[in-house]
């Protein structure tokens, strides 16, 4: 991974040792050439496995650029979204380079697959879906990215003091409408999150409100719950 990266991790893992006395490894002073700095990422293979939830929030204006941008490039936008945080901590050179060495796949792959199975008879199969309340003109996101990619972010977030749902939000618009955005802040992030949404971000407790089926494929974040039912009951 790039130096700064690494000694970042390494400054986290030592703190945990409080009452040792620790001294950060200094930041190497010679340059590094182009080579060394690559070999540096090791081996990228992590970078292939989308296991982890990210969960954040973009103002309406984003939301709509990036359905936008999924059907222009044929691309869904949690892919989209995964390739401007893989650009973003590791540059476009190294992005490129897990691109063509096949890190990861180009094609999206569902995570799983729901195997149909036969009820009992006088059972019934009962779906609900839901959605989080999460309060006006606020568009949830939740993907998924690899681990390596999320501790990264948050190594990131916490050295401008800034959580890291804000810095992926902050990622995604500059990236997505340039950084000429970026003294605009208060405009392009007028719609305040809310506490709810905060807590939704941390996995804490949230209002959920249930939607009928054919609803459901319109909002970005909805939980599935399926029940079998006896009907003779």
């Amino acid at each position: 991974m790039w130096p700064f990266l690494k000694l970042k991790k390494r400054s986290s893992s030592l703190s945990e040792f409080s009452n040792a006395e620790v001294s950060e490894e200094p930041v190497p002073r010679r340059a590094l050439t182009l080579e060394q700095l690559v070999d540096g990422m090791g081996d990228c293979s992590d970078l292939g496995k989308n296991d982890i939830a990210l969960k954040f929030w973009l103002p309406s204006p984003a939301m709509q650029g990036i359905k936008e941008l999924s059907d222009i490039y044929d691309r869904t936008a949690s892919r989209l979204i995964r390739d401007f945080l893989l650009a973003h901590c590791y540059g476009i050179y190294a992005f490129e380079w897990i691109r063509e060495n096949r890190i990861f796949r180009m094609d999206e792959t569902p995570m799983f697959s729901r195997r149909a199975e036969e009820l009992p008879e006088g059972k019934v199969r009962v779906t609900t879906y839901f959605i989080p309340e999460l309060g006006q003109n606020i568009a949830p996101m939740k993907l998924w990215i690899p681990t390596r990619l999320k501790n990264d972010l948050i190594l990131l977030a916490k050295h401008v003091d800034l959580t890291v749902s804000n810095y992926v939000r902050e990622i995604v618009i500059s990236r997505l409408l340039g950084h000429g955005t970026l003294p605009m802040r208060p405009k392009m992030l007028e719609f305040t999150p809310t506490p709810i949404t905060e807590n939704w971000n941390e996995d804490k407790e949230v209002p959920w409100r249930e939607i009928p089926g054919d609803d459901c494929q319109q909002y970005e974040v909805y939980e599935v719950k399926t029940e079998v039912i006896d009907q003779a009951k």
